[in-house]
């Protein structure tokens, strides 16, 4: 079984799964996969937040309060600005880690990603890759809001929230990784998934 990430495909490996994001079947799920996760990680991240700084996350909306809502919309734009930067650098880091080369990084449409589409990693370097950036944005984030003052919770929730919604395709991939066997090699090209098994003995 093949550890380490390898440039060169093992003999007897074919492609066993392709997962398209550029297909629109696709594309639609993982978006409502998304929507759900937005929903449900903001009643928790906002209610993780209050919990720890009662209050923080209880908004009230004023026609004439112009100045606080540009502000807020300022403030969501940074936020997933950074979130996108931080979300694929992780990604890019891992990559980095295992293959010692540069990832690819590209922006298409309403997603980004870092992708290494020469390299065939096995499944535990993928799986890392793909949850490298959930995991770690989450403990980081959760983190700060115990030691940040009150007024950063609004903008870690959104860090949380969108980071969460946005690790929609990364858990799909995962999910089907998952379910792959262990021998299992992922070459990741950034919206085009593919799984690689060794042919069945006849």
């Amino acid at each position: 079984m093949k550890t380490t990430a390898t440039k060169t495909l093992p003999e007897r490996y074919t492609l066993a799964r392709t997962l398209d994001l550029r297909q629109t079947r696709n594309l639609i799920l993982v978006n409502l996969f998304g929507l759900i996760l937005l929903i449900a990680s903001w009643i928790g991240y906002a209610g993780l937040a209050n919990l720890i700084h009662p209050g923080s996350m209880n908004f009230s909306f004023s026609s004439g309060n112009i100045g606080e809502a540009l502000l807020s919309l300022f403030t969501l734009v940074i936020v997933i600005v950074v979130m996108l930067v931080v979300h694929e650098g992780f990604h890019g880091l891992c990559f980095w880690i295992f293959t010692k080369t540069r990832p690819l990084f590209a922006f298409k449409g309403f997603y980004a990603y870092a992708a290494a589409p020469d390299w065939f990693l096995p499944k535990g370097q993928y799986l890392i890759t793909g949850m490298a950036p959930l995991v770690g944005i989450t403990v980081i984030c959760v983190s700060l809001m115990f030691v940040l003052p009150v007024w950063w919770m609004s903008p870690l929730v959104w860090m949380l929230v969108l980071n969460t919604s946005g690790a929609c395709g990364d858990l799909w991939m995962v999910y089907w990784l998952l379910r792959s066997p262990a021998n299992v090699l992922a070459r990741d090209k950034g919206d085009v998934l593919e799984f690689y098994t060794p042919e069945k003995q006849q």
